[in-house]
């Protein structure tokens, strides 16, 4: 259809007619019907996608208890990017050595597991090429991770436990999260009032994670963590925090350890077999003259 069509007038006027004409019960005549059928159509094709679309949306969104609408995205009062890297650090200087000790967390630690608002939805992020991000809950794919976190954020809401003390990111003071992500503001001047703060979160966290009561175990990473953490918190120069970090194994090196130690088998029992062999052919070359030599009999 030419766009002159829809610049007349006329045929809107018309088509606007035929409308409203089939809502009070008469019609046009059949020959002016036909003759803007594909106008109609197309009318009607647009009217559809539009309904459709609309239908979509009103899936999507919700009303709330005012009558409000809410979009499919929800806030919520934490972090997660902070809360990602205080995690990342419970992991990489506090979990090795409580595995060590064999230390099983209380559910009341902050840092247990479960007390992280986000763990379920991370826990299902499939990373698996360098532009590929994964849900995996719905298998939807995603091109870098902060669209992933989007999606979790409006599709899969109901996963978050909003409860009280769920926020790892209200922990990034006393785990020092501006140290390892190397914030800017760490070269301000230090302030005793916030030290103190983080302090105090330091050392309840290390009463109530590892009670000294609980047995040796316990004991020995109450003070771990203490060293580790919380002693730092100071502005008159205290230690320097997360100076313990378990060593990692050089997996490179273990790799060719093994290949290094089979190839010294498999030659080993190479040369073994190689003189073996060479024993028992000049043994029976020996024998062969031995015999050839004897006299033959007159």
């Amino acid at each position: 259809m030419e766009r002159s069509n829809w610049r007349c007038p006329s045929r809107f006027i018309l088509l606007f007619f035929f409308i409203s004409s089939q809502f009070w019960g008469f019609s046009l005549p059949i020959s002016v019907v036909q003759q803007n059928l594909e106008l109609i159509r197309y009318i009607f094709g647009i009217l559809l996608r539009i309904l459709e679309k609309s239908l979509l949306w009103f899936k999507f969104v919700k009303l709330g208890e005012d009558g409000s609408i809410e979009d499919g995205s929800h806030e919520v009062h934490c972090s997660r990017e902070r809360s990602r890297v205080a995690w990342n650090i419970i992991q990489e200087y506090l979990m090795p050595y409580v595995e060590k000790e064999r230390y099983q967390l209380p559910s009341g630690c902050r840092v247990h597991r479960d007390n992280d608002i986000y763990r379920e939805q991370e826990e299902h992020k499939v990373h698996s090429d360098i532009n590929e991000w994964r849900c995996g809950f719905c298998k939807k794919s995603f091109y870098e991770e902060k669209y992933l976190d989007k999606h979790f954020d409006s599709r899969h809401y109901n996963l978050l436990n909003v409860s009280h003390g769920k926020c790892l990111a209200d922990l990034c003071g006393a785990l020092h999260c501006d140290l390892v992500v190397g914030t800017p503001r760490l070269k301000s001047k230090c302030n005793p009032a916030a030290a103190a703060r983080n302090q105090h979160l330091c050392e309840s966290l290390a009463n109530s994670c590892f009670p000294v009561n609980k047995g040796p175990s316990a004991n020995r990473l109450h003070d771990f963590f203490l060293r580790q953490f919380c002693d730092a918190h100071t502005c008159s120069g205290g230690s320097r925090p997360l100076s313990k970090k378990p060593k990692k194994r050089n997996m490179k090196y273990f790799i060719f350890s093994i290949i290094t130690l089979i190839l010294l088998l498999l030659y080993y029992s190479f040369v073994y077999l190689f003189r073996r062999g060479l024993k028992g052919g000049s043994q029976e070359l020996k024998r062969i003259r031995h015999i050839g030599l004897k006299k033959k009999p007159s």
